[in-house]
């Protein structure tokens, strides 16, 4: 198995994903609540990168749920912000969620052509690990950055990944991610750009669950073909 990070979302578009497994990282929030959406009991989900798609698709069917933000801020007229508090300790009977974020959602569509697409977070990094370490194929992680740029918090959940997976060869992304783990204490997290955005919007809360390691078994997988997502374990 070979692992790769690519640092920065700039990047994206320059690896061929096709075969490989890739997972997306958005730690502060989205992948994060999703993850607790879904084990609170919503079936499934659907992310947008565009407003206007997730209100056509709430058009067409009202019973559609729509969750989101912009700069870390709830969009008006949606049912959900973006905080995996507003699930947390929920339960839903089902549910079919339509997602549009600043980061996250936007990364998910830029691994559509990968063979499987996975979402992880920090509480759900060893669950990930050992999920596609049991497929066996070569992994891309795409941390979903900040505006387009790195963040170090999503890279540092890559090198926790990566130092659960044991992998037999990194390349040079993977090797810096790593690095970063290693050098950075978790709670270090909390004072980076996108951290110190939450702060300063009052979401202290937030920030403390999402900086919370391997607390969920969930492993959350995405289909490019049908737009869906869903808790698979």
């Amino acid at each position: 198995m070979r692992v790769e990070v690519i640092l920065s979302p700039g990047e994206f578009e320059r690896h061929d994903l096709s075969g490989q497994t890739a997972i997306v990282i958005d730690v502060f929030r989205f992948t994060t609540t999703v993850l607790t959406a879904l084990e609170a009991g919503l079936e499934r989900f659907y992310p947008v990168a565009d407003l206007e798609d997730a209100w056509a698709l709430k058009a067409g069917n009202p019973n559609y749920l729509l969750a989101g933000e912009r700069q870390a801020l709830p969009i008006p007229g949606f049912d959900f912000g973006n905080s995996p508090l507003e699930h947390y300790g929920q339960r839903y009977a089902g549910g079919e969620l339509v997602c549009s974020t600043t980061n996250g959602t936007r990364a998910i569509h830029a691994a559509k052509d990968a063979a499987e697409v996975v979402l992880a977070c920090l509480r759900s990094a060893d669950a990930v690990a050992k999920y596609v370490r049991e497929l066996g194929r070569d992994v891309a992680i795409l941390p979903a950055g900040l505006g387009g740029t790195y963040s170090l918090e999503d890279t540092w959940c890559a090198g926790l990944i990566i130092h659960s997976l044991e992998a037999a060869e990194l390349g040079d992304g993977a090797k810096t991610a790593l690095l970063v783990y290693e050098g950075i204490k978790c709670d270090e997290l909390a004072n980076t750009v996108h951290g110190m955005r939450l702060q300063s919007l009052g979401l202290h809360d937030d920030l403390d669950f999402c900086l919370e390691t391997n607390r969920s078994s969930g492993v959350v997988i995405w289909d490019p073909t049908t737009g869906w997502g869903a808790l698979t374990r």
